[in-house]
């Protein structure tokens, strides 16, 4: 976000165009932000994680196959409905096996946040060898409203369809 000052009467100045809680929304530029650095770090390092994941998959199956979580959903097992994010395990594994549809049917958020993080790394990292010279996508709070809005959805699907892990 963008902060504009104030005038010498104290009444807030504002550019041409700009809305009038004085601030408006960046959704490309120049150079990262702190968040952006913080987020490209945490996307590099879910990167290298998973690339060691599907490395042991694939020199070591069998140990890979006994990475799961172990524990049964207390929210399932106490209320008897999915949790929000019920699935989105499964749909991790279907994605990353290359498998789009079922990883959506798992679990939309899985493939929609995939999709939205690759997007973003791609063209921060584009951004960042080019020294800036291409512009690239920050960070923005409509990226985790809509996020939550396809948790929420699928949450209250799963819960009217009657939906059991």
């Amino acid at each position: 976000m963008i902060s504009y000052g104030n005038d010498p009467d104290g009444r807030q100045t504002l550019p041409q165009g700009a809305p009038r809680n004085g601030r408006r929304t960046v959704w490309l530029a120049g150079k990262p932000s702190r968040t952006d650095d913080a987020l490209f770090i945490l996307g590099l390092t879910l990167f290298a994680a998973g690339l060691g994941f599907m490395l042991l998959q694939a020199l070591a199956p069998a140990t890979a196959a006994k990475l799961h979580w172990p524990f049964p959903c207390p929210f399932d097992s106490l209320l008897h409905i999915p949790c929000l994010g019920c699935g989105a395990t499964r749909a991790l594994r279907a994605l990353a096996g290359g498998r789009l549809r079922e990883s959506f049917l798992w679990h939309p958020a899985v493939p929609f946040f995939a999709v939205l993080a690759a997007a973003f790394m791609i063209s921060q990292t584009a951004g960042r060898v080019s020294r800036g010279k291409i512009r690239m996508l920050t960070f923005n709070d409509v990226y985790v409203y809509a996020l939550l809005a396809v948790i929420l959805l699928q949450w209250i699907i799963k819960i009217l369809i009657g939906w059991r892990p």
